[in-house]
């Protein structure tokens, strides 16, 4: 009988040894390496117990029942671990909720190390003979029971979290191997009620018994629905790290899964996500629960951390729509910095990197939708056509650095000097144009009068010279349905006639067309 029990518990230790190191060089998921943890310190207690059946003396079995608890008191933390890990009921461990579930066992493992000083955990050790064979037999202190109550319900928590997932697969929400880990967790629980109950008679520790059964058992798991493994990969590389937000929704417009990226995005908005429908979930942010509910593909923008970020959510159906049983999938995209790469190309296609104004072709075709739509509601239209005087001479006696300088300034002047209405550019070397809305000939020559008057008084200093800078201006004002005129080509080649009068008329002026 000793030398079967004996056996079984070696091919115990080898099983547990060798999954324990299987899993660890293959996990790459929380819940993996906790599953890893979970057997090594099933195979620490299962030697333990494998040495103190095979001792003759007292003090042999009490120092190998001192190596069980090497293990022995995180067995139970671990298998609620794994199970929350793997259900999801938890995405991580954070150091909070470590110090939570593992405070009990760390003062176990002390208290039982430091027992022979205050018998808190064992009041008393000794031999007993059952069947010819003998067995360490233990009183149980004050510890004891706070132990194995902590043992107990994480053991029960395990098979509750296991049970629930079970029940949830049969509506259709997760994966039929839940129904091994539940009973591979029922089976070491009811070793420690027989502990409770049975152990003053027999002194037989039955978890270390049953719980080589349950590794079995999850081994078979393992072989069998590869969870360990193939679909836990596909899923982590797939599903829990991508880097897009993922959520799922069931019937009833329920959240049944989501992974790190999408529990990152509504924390930002300060939600937790939960298994509740998405009406609950989102009550206080309408908008982004009419997306949610949508089966279209939409926007959406928020301001984390002080800067504006856009996101795609996009509306996948998973399943067949109907069968009654619709799920969908929501995808969460951060496109912040492609918005910003789209805009920054938009900004060198369509703005002038000297002056910081439009460039040619922008300008003119905004003037041109301008023009077209006073012309459509017959409204009055005024563009000015200015021209650096003496710009040649500028860059010949100061250089092109000089000149660039002068370009870039006045591009800034003319950008805080008019309406954020009106549409300014650079259409050629030294000459800026800009057309006024719903500005009549009276208002474009004072308002062109006054911008002359700001370039002409402003002093430019470049290096340690001052360089003084004067500019001419064409100004034409139409109403494009009474002139009869059909496109901008016309209204410019109109202002730049009244540019051609001020530079006749001696430069630094302003000049106004008339027909």
């Amino acid at each position: 009988m000793k030398t079967l029990l004996s056996l079984y518990l070696v091919f115990a230790v080898i099983l547990t040894q060798f999954f324990s190191a299987y899993l660890f060089s293959k996990g790459r998921t929380s819940y993996r390496k906790a599953f890893s943890a979970l057997v090594l310190c099933i195979s620490i207690y299962l030697f333990g117990y494998l040495m103190i059946i095979n001792s003759d003396n007292l003090q042999e079995m009490i120092f190998w029942n001192q190596i069980q608890y090497l293990g022995l008191p995180f067995i139970s933390v671990l298998w609620m671990m794994v199970s929350l890990l793997y259900t999801k009921t938890i995405y991580s461990l954070k150091m909070r909720t470590a110090l939570l579930l593992f405070a009990i066992p760390v003062m176990t493992f002390f208290i039982r190390l430091t027992n022979p000083w205050h018998q808190l955990f064992y009041t008393k050790m000794e031999m007993r003979q059952f069947f010819g064979y003998y067995f360490l037999y233990m009183e149980r202190g004050f510890w004891y029971y706070v132990n194995i109550s902590y043992t107990m319900l994480c053991m029960l928590s395990t098979v509750i979290i296991y049970f629930t997932g079970y029940l949830k697969n049969k509506a259709g929400y997760t994966k039929p191997h839940f129904l091994v880990f539940f009973f591979a967790s029922l089976l070491p629980f009811i070793g420690i009620v027989l502990i409770i109950f049975t152990y003053a008679k027999w002194s037989i520790d039955y978890s270390a018994l049953i719980i080589p059964v349950s590794v079995l058992i999850t081994s078979y798991g393992v072989l069998k629905y590869d969870f360990l493994e193939i679909r836990t990969l596909a899923r982590e590389t797939i599903f829990e790290n991508n880097y897009t937000g993922m959520v799922v929704l069931g019937p009833g417009k329920r959240i049944i899964d989501y992974n790190k990226a999408a529990e990152k995005f509504f924390e930002a908005i300060n939600i937790s996500l939960n298994h509740y429908p998405i009406e609950r979930i989102l009550d206080r942010e309408p908008k982004l629960l009419e997306i949610f509910e949508s089966e279209n593909n939409r926007d959406f923008s928020l301001v984390i951390d002080g800067e504006e970020r856009f996101f795609e959510i996009d509306a996948v159906p998973l399943g067949d729509q109907n069968d009654g049983n619709t799920r969908m999938l929501k995808s969460i995209r951060d496109v912040t910095e492609e918005r910003k790469v789209q805009e920054k190309l938009k900004f060198l296609a369509t703005v002038d990197s000297l002056s910081g104004l439009y460039n040619r072709a922008e300008f003119m075709n905004l003037a041109k939708n301008e023009f077209a739509g006073a012309k459509r509601n017959d409204e009055e239209l005024a563009l000015l056509i200015m021209d650096l005087d003496n710009f040649k001479i500028i860059n010949d006696t100061f250089g092109h650095a000089a000149g660039d300088e002068m370009i870039r300034r006045m591009g800034n002047i003319i950008r805080t000097s008019f309406r954020k209405t009106d549409i300014a550019g650079r259409i050629g070397g030294e000459e800026f144009a800009v057309v006024l809305k719903n500005a009549s000939l009276e208002e474009a020559e004072k308002i062109a009068e006054e911008f002359r008057e700001t370039v002409a008084n402003r002093k430019m200093i470049y290096g340690k010279q001052e360089i003084s800078i004067t500019i001419s201006i064409g100004v034409v004002a139409i109403r494009a349905n009474a002139h009869n005129i059909n496109d901008i080509e016309d209204v410019l080649k109109m202002a730049d006639d009244a540019l051609y009068k001020a530079k006749s008329k001696g430069r630094n002026c302003v000049a106004i067309w008339s027909s």
